[in-house]
């Protein structure tokens, strides 16, 4: 009878093949794949310190969520406006907060469509992945509150 061991020893070393043989993106699936956040829904990418979704809301209720969530985390936020280079319409925001401890992370908002937002919260190479998943937590919370004040929901 074969052992645990070398079951698990057999099928590394077959995913370890596989990943030499196939050539280009075939092969960084998988190790893409392990990076990509579990979260409520799967719905976030972390790479280098960079957390990436995308949320179902607009511009002004994620930018309303954001600034909510950081009063709510009492952070020190240093406020950026972006503007759409063709229209001069807000387009996105992007915040960098600062904790009593110094840079914390950014974060930037950009329509996707009217009523799709992408969200990143960098926080550098280095930084804090559990601050960032908490902050993003919280965002989707404060977005969830705000569309439910107003009685903005889509189902």
């Amino acid at each position: 009878m074969i052992s645990t061991n070398t079951h698990h020893r057999t099928l590394a070393l077959s995913l370890l093949a596989v990943a030499l043989i196939l050539p280009g993106c075939a092969a960084a699936v998988p190790l893409v794949s392990a990076g990509a956040s579990a979260g409520e829904a799967g719905y976030s990418f972390w790479r280098s310190g960079l957390l990436t979704y995308v949320d179902e809301g607009t511009t002004t209720e994620m930018n309303e969520a954001v600034e909510r969530t950081l009063d709510r985390l009492n952070l020190t936020i240093d406020e950026t406006k972006l503007r759409d280079a063709h229209t001069d319409e807000l387009d996105g925001r992007w915040w960098s907060i600062h904790s009593d401890r110094g840079h914390l992370v950014t974060i930037e908002t950009r329509p996707l469509t009217s009523v799709m937002v992408e969200v990143k919260i960098n926080a550098g190479a280095f930084g804090n992945k559990a601050a960032t998943e908490l902050i993003a937590d919280r965002l989707k919370a404060e977005l969830d509150w705000i569309q439910n004040a107003t009685g903005d929901l889509s189902d």
